[in-house]
């Protein structure tokens, strides 16, 4: 045993380059590191901005130790994980394959380096490591994080490929912070080089990614934490402040944007029943043809302002600058703050989106955004509500309830009448006589009469679903029953269920299914605004990945978060105490060339890999989910190979 000893520690020792030890190398590093103070020599680089990293170059001696590494550690079997952090494959704990190679270096790290470290750093260690290994492939990345998680105190990253240069992808991106401490933009990117150590101290700014994979190699590393004592109550992330907008007291005519069926009362009460059942309505061609042609070429002008918007840890992607739009663009973007715009979506979900009296304040946020390569978003766990407590907000102010709505008082008014039509005993001279009076009524009135008419008069097969519909036998027959009477709504089929969920589902988004016979709980209401809260990240729950442990939470453990943990086991559950839910409106433009995988996900954050519902992208298609707040949507990162932009109008409406 004696003997064994001096050979094990020789052998430690010797996978070591002599630089990594020497004295003068440790003098040089300590006096850097600890004054904030960059260096940079053939061995040895401190970044000193925009937190203090440090690379170690030639970090392992012997050669041939190193293809050792290599070739055991190709053998450990890996695990593929795609989450919305991070898409790559990686190891479980070397920790646990402690075989020939992988071992010696295991243990260099847990007794040699942990020594190093502390004396050289100053930073409190214990000799609690975690290594894994790590290989990123084309279209691989992991998106901006800061480690800081309870007892994580130095990261470090082993990078084992040769040759890897820029054009690669796959460099250690640096981010500096703002003055709220969220991270801003890259302002360092350091390329992977072979046998050398990186490593930085885990802080609440050390915000960084791995770039992106752009080329056919992969990117092999071994990659850790130094452990040390455990934070306890870490402070919160801050969060995004978004603003809150009261609708506007604006006339906007809905006749002239909205194809005329989704403003007839039959199909609002179809919508209504949708979002009531599913919580969500997914309604094709929402639009006017020549209205959203219109749009899309508009969207592409050149004189519209972008402005990229973050942090990077919760988003990535472009928005207009509002005064910066072509004036049909403007316009349609201004008939989202309308009034009636809410009224409108009162009445396709019931929502109290009407300002009735003083306690009620409605309001909304709205975002025209352009996706690109590059461009993605992260679950975002909570968000700073900035309440709505002035009359004026940007302009917007709280209008009289008694306002008049115009046009739109006629799809209100034909809520209680099941499709708002004219009774159907009503007879031609009635109607002589309704249209005598015409010349007596308000111009309010008159322009409700006249959308009146037109839901009366419209016929079905005016609009493009009636190909889908003469082709299901079913409800051709129900359609046709009708034993001639062209004059009555059970003409137009308003009075079909079937007919009309063919008309409201003509493209579905997609929806997870728990098994063949029942859909996921997106579309049962009872279950989507029950959910559970997400695990903290720093769960020990074991089904829990280690790297979405400590990458992926965007909000802390908090001092009750025990107890949140165990909302399941309440045996009374109370009804009153579900959170306020928040109703999202999508719409996509230029969409033709993007894949269907580019989805738009709802999703539980506790549960990633199952998403609730996938809104897929499809040109004039209005989407409506209504979720509870800590429901996420989730857009996924685009990669290098998506070309050109395509673009979402995102509103937020809540009671």
């Amino acid at each position: 045993m004696n003997n064994e000893e001096p050979a094990l520690k020789k052998a430690r020792q010797s996978i070591l380059s002599n630089h990594v030890e020497s004295v003068e190398l440790q003098d040089i590093f300590r006096k850097h590191w600890s004054n904030h103070m960059s260096f940079k020599s053939d061995d040895l680089e401190i970044i000193s901005e925009p937190f203090r990293v440090c690379k170690i170059s030639n970090f392992i001696k012997n050669e041939q130790f190193m293809e050792d590494l290599k070739s055991e550690l190709s053998e450990v079997q890996s695990k593929r994980i795609m989450l919305d952090l991070y898409q790559l494959e990686q190891t479980s704990d070397l920790g646990n394959h402690l075989i020939d190679s992988i071992e010696v270096f295991h243990r260099t790290f847990r007794t040699d380096m942990v020594k190093w470290m502390q004396q050289n750093t100053s930073i409190e260690l214990n000799s609690t490591i975690s290594m894994t290994g790590s290989c990123y492939y084309d279209t691989d990345y992991l998106l901006c994080h800061d480690d800081n998680m309870s007892d994580r105190k130095i990261a470090f990253i082993f990078y084992l490929m040769s040759n890897w240069t820029a054009a690669d992808g796959g460099t250690l991106d640096l981010f500096d912070t703002d003055e709220k401490g969220l991270p801003r933009k890259i302002v360092r990117s350091l390329v992977p080089e072979y046998n050398s150590l990186v490593f930085f101290e885990v802080s609440n700014h050390s915000y960084h990614q791995v770039a992106e994979i752009t080329s056919n190699l992969s990117r092999w590393s071994i990659n850790g934490w130094f452990h040390g004592p455990k934070i306890e109550n870490l402070p919160p992330r801050p969060q995004i402040e978004y603003k809150w907008l009261i609708p506007m007291d604006d006339d906007q005519d809905l006749t002239a944007w909205i194809t005329d069926t989704y403003l007839c009362p039959g199909i609002v009460a179809g919508i209504k029943e949708d979002v009531e059942k599913q919580s969500y309505a997914y309604i094709a061609q929402f639009l006017k043809a020549e209205v959203y042609e219109k749009l899309s070429k508009e969207i592409t002008d050149d004189s519209i302002k972008w402005n990229k918007v973050g942090p990077a840890n919760l988003r990535n992607y472009e928005v207009a600058d509002e005064s910066s739009l072509p004036g049909t663009l403007k316009k349609f973007y201004k008939l989202f703050r309308s009034l009636p715009f809410f009224q409108l979506l009162k009445n396709y979900t019931e929502l109290d989106l009407i300002p009735d009296n003083e306690n009620m304040k409605p309001r909304m946020t709205i975002e025209l955004q352009r996706w690109s390569k590059g461009c993605y978003t992260l679950i975002c766990d909570n968000y700073c509500d900035e309440d709505v407590d002035e009359e004026q907000i940007n302009g917007c102010h709280v209008v009289d309830s008694k306002h008049t709505l115009g046009s739109q008082d006629s799809v209100d008014n034909g809520d209680d009448s099941d499709g708002g039509a004219a009774d159907e005993d009503t007879t031609d001279e009635n109607h002589d006589n309704d249209e005598a009076e015409d010349d007596k009524v308000s111009p309010n009135n008159r322009e409700e009469s006249k959308l009146q008419k037109q839901c009366n008069d419209l016929k079905i097969e005016s609009v493009d679903f009636s190909t889908k519909m003469m082709n299901d036998k079913k409800e051709e027959k129900s359609i046709g029953n009708d034993g001639g009477n062209n004059g009555s709504r059970e003409d137009d089929g308003f009075n079909d269920d079937n007919v009309l969920r063919s008309i409201l589902k003509d493209i579905k988004p997609k929806v997870d299914r728990q098994d063949e016979s029942e859909e996921a709980s997106c579309s049962k209401s009872e279950d989507f605004f029950k959910r559970s809260p997400p695990l903290h990240p720093d769960s020990e729950d074991p089904d829990v990945s280690d790297i979405g442990d400590y990458l992926s939470g965007s909000s802390r453990s908090s001092e009750d978060g025990d107890d949140r943990d165990n909302v399941d086991e309440i045996d009374d559950y109370d009804d009153s105490n579900i959170e306020p839910g928040t109703l999202d409106v999508i719409m996509q433009f230029n969409t033709m060339h993007v894949s269907e995988s580019e989805t738009i996900d709802y999703l539980d954050p506790k549960e990633q890999d199952s998403a609730l519902i996938h809104i897929t992208p499809q040109d004039n298609h209005l989407c409506l989910v209504y979720k509870e707040l800590s429901t996420c949507r989730l857009h996924k990162y685009v990669n290098h190979y998506f070309e050109g932009y395509y673009y979402n109008l995102i509103c937020t409406y809540r009671e």
